[in-house]
């Protein structure tokens, strides 16, 4: 079977003899006249076309072909005596990935197919690396991500969301226009960031010699708008946050906000459920979509709770009958919560912050259809203007399918009740709340100047085209979702590397010869394994694998076959250590295995009581020292909120030593990636934490 190498040297060439023939086969002119679309309704009329080579089939006298142009597929017809001979010439350059230029007439083959039959057709772009013979996406999802154009291209559901994506900004900004809001653009570099609970990334500005963070809102400039005399004023934008990943969360992501003068939180409500009844009937033509298997309706008037009516509702509490700070908590010690989440409960230092718990605890995940819940606790709304009860704030947000689509409120305009928040948050902050909201003090004074009452409203971009398009991660409804960078070449050596640890050598990745599919190895795991937690652990250790492989300049696949498979006998093999991983290589064998790289590195990680092949390269050394940490990272995840997106290389690094929190799991054999792998251990856990939030929905976190 021909190499990827292979076939790049016969395009190579293939380029090479047209440039001998003068033919340019990177023209800058073409003759287009229609799109494909058009094409298809101009049957009997000559027409130039364009487009990507999608099948070739046929030779001889008659052939035909399949072009994409970004608009529609159709067939292209050549028949070698209605072509010039040198044009005819030309068919044994082309190669499926080409562009090609067709001057003909529609018309229709004898199976009744709409087609160009060709009297000319130039080569336009000649490609020189082919285009997979089956996208496997689904196998591969990080190769997805990182190789958008191929899924693009091969995968039209991949192009369906993000041209609805488009539909949607779109309708949000027609709908905004016609109420005659005024569009900005706010800063994306602030001295100060704010309008929100996030860390930020930070940079320096070397001409000002000073820090600078990338906006986590633009919440805090829009107000300064309103001050300015704009009555409606919005913006959609990107918006960072230095946080996980998870199936609702990337670190760069768009959102939309905007405020309303005179205007409050209830106003606000309304306003928010028309621009999305608005946008969907605008951008998909119905209100009513399925989400993962359930139907939904944005169709307004949603229904609506305040929190403490929510918590009534799914949880059964009272929080209003609360006293004291320890009432509340031993109240809700009684719930069904996992008791790993009561270490974050016993940090909590006030009221509101317990009811903010319990909501997101026992109740934002069941809040499936749309909903809006409203007067949220003062605590944990520093921007917000008190309700008639001072202990909350007009503030909602709205859910669907158990995930926040936007934060609002009427803003707090008492610049004397606004520092005391401030203050407020500052001991927060230095209580240890990373995400505590920063005092800003020319904000501060801009609002004395006069702040009329506004609402401020918002909307996750994001998260709204998920829901209708029923995407189940984030990453689907984002062109380029964030990855942590692959090496290039030329840097694959530049790890650092101590003495005696393996070296990672300038060399191109080498391909195994498994004859062994993922597909298959995903088969053979479901047949012996049916612990659906212990599935989770080996999709860990697979996706941390092919991101090792992927830092190495190895071969993805088998790396990723190794880590799936790792642990594919250990129920079988849980009351005899003796025998696991020796079952697992047994039926690999069965099937036909015979690749030692694979067998070898299953069973180098239980050496220690098969007493069999102990780990001695990159491959083995890099399943031994990973398989503990994806637990150690399952712990922590488990205390911070049981979301991988909460959890932090600092966090993990923090219950490191500590001896008695995940007492199971081997810290000397994870540290073995410094020895071993040349890789720092805040690196190593960098790494691997990065490659489980990507599959973060696969594995309930």
């Amino acid at each position: 079977m021909a190499t990827i190498d292979d076939l790049k040297k016969t395009r190579l060439r293939k380029l090479e003899e047209l440039r001998k023939k003068d033919v340019n086969p990177y023209p800058a002119t073409i003759r287009r006249s229609e799109t494909l679309t058009k094409a298809k309704t101009m049957d009997g009329k000559t027409v130039g076309v364009a487009g990507r080579l999608m099948a070739i089939r046929g030779q001889g006298k008659i052939s035909f072909a399949d072009i994409f142009d970004g608009s529609a597929r159709m067939q292209i017809v050549f028949k070698t005596d209605s072509l010039a001979k040198k044009t005819s010439e030309l068919l044994s350059y082309i190669d499926l990935g080409d562009f090609i230029a067709v001057q003909g007439n529609v018309g229709r083959t004898k199976a009744g197919e709409i087609s160009v039959i060709a009297s000319n057709f130039q080569i336009i772009t000649k490609t020189v690396r082919p285009l997979p013979d089956k996208w496997h996406g689904l196998k591969d999802i990080e190769e997805r991500y990182r190789k958008r154009y191929l899924d693009m291209l091969l995968n039209p559901e991949v192009r369906r969301k993000l041209e609805t994506r488009s539909h949607i900004v779109r309708a949000i900004r027609n709908y905004l226009d016609n109420k005659g809001f005024m569009e900005v653009e706010t800063p994306t570099l602030q001295p100060v960031y704010g309008g929100g609970f996030a860390r930020p990334f930070k940079t320096h500005h070397n001409s000002l010699e000073a820090d600078f963070y990338l906006r986590i809102s633009d919440e805090m400039y829009l107000k300064r708008l309103i001050v300015g005399g704009i009555e409606k004023v919005y913006e959609i934008t990107k918006v960072f946050r230095n946080e996980g990943f998870d199936r609702d969360h990337n670190p760069e992501f768009t959102m939309f906000e905007a405020q309303i003068a005179y205007r409050d939180y209830k106003y606000g409500m309304d306003l928010i459920e028309e621009i999305i009844e608005y946008t969907a009937k605008k951008a998909t033509g119905k209100t009513k979509f399925t989400y993962q298997g359930i139907e939904m309706d944005v169709k307004r008037p949603w229904q609506r709770f305040s929190m403490v009516e929510a918590i009534g509702k799914f949880a059964g509490l009272d929080p209003l009958k609360w006293k004291t700070l320890v009432e509340a908590k031993k109240e809700v010690k009684t719930l069904k919560i996992a008791p790993v989440k009561f270490e974050a409960l016993d940090k909590i230092n006030s009221l509101g912050e317990v009811i903010a718990f319990v909501f997101e605890e026992m109740v934002e995940d069941r809040l499936v259809q749309p909903t809006i819940v409203f007067d949220y606790p003062i605590e944990v709304s520093p921007l917000a203007k008190k309700c008639r009860d001072p202990r909350f704030t007009q503030r909602f947000e709205m859910f669907a399918f158990g995930s926040e689509l936007g934060n609002n409120y009427s803003e707090l305009n008492d610049p004397i009740d606004l520092k005391k928040r401030f203050v407020e948050e500052k001991k927060r902050e230095e209580a240890g709340f990373e995400e505590a909201h920063q005092t800003d003090y020319d904000y501060l004074e801009a609002i004395e100047h006069g702040f009329p009452p506004t609402c401020g409203i918002a909307i996750g971009i994001d998260r709204l085209v998920m829901l209708f398009t029923d995407a189940k991660n984030i990453k689907e409804v984002i062109a380029f979702p964030t990855l942590r960078p692959e090496l290039a070449p030329h840097q694959a050596g530049k790890v650092q590397v101590n003495k005696t640890s393996i070296p990672a050598k300038k060399k191109p990745v080498k391909k195994a010869d498994l004859k062994f599919t993922r597909e298959k190895a995903w088969e053979l795991l479901n047949l012996k394994m049916k612990n659906q937690n212990l599935i989770r652990h080996c999709l860990s250790v697979e996706a941390v694998m092919r991101a090792l492989a992927s830092h190495f300049r190895e071969d993805r696949e088998l790396w990723g076959i190794a880590g799936l498979l790792h642990d594919g006998d250990y129920e079988m093999t849980k009351d005899t250590p003796e025998r696991h991983t020796l079952e697992m290589t047994e039926w690999l064998k069965e099937k036909g295995v015979e690749n030692r790289e694979l067998l070898e590195v299953i069973l180098s990680h239980n050496f220690t009581h098969t007493g069999q092949n102990p780990p001695k390269n990159r491959l083995e050394w890099s399943l031994y020292c990973c398989d503990e940490l994806t637990g150690l990272i399952v712990a922590v995840a488990l205390v911070k909120d049981k979301k991988l997106a909460n959890v932090s290389v600092d966090s993990v690094m923090s219950k490191f030593p500590v001896k008695h929190f995940a007492a199971g799991v081997h810290r000397e054999q994870i540290k073995k990636c410094e020895e071993k792998l040349g890789i720092k251990l805040d690196m190593f856990i960098g790494l691997t934490l990065s490659a489980m939030q990507g599959i973060s929905a696969d594995l309930h976190l």
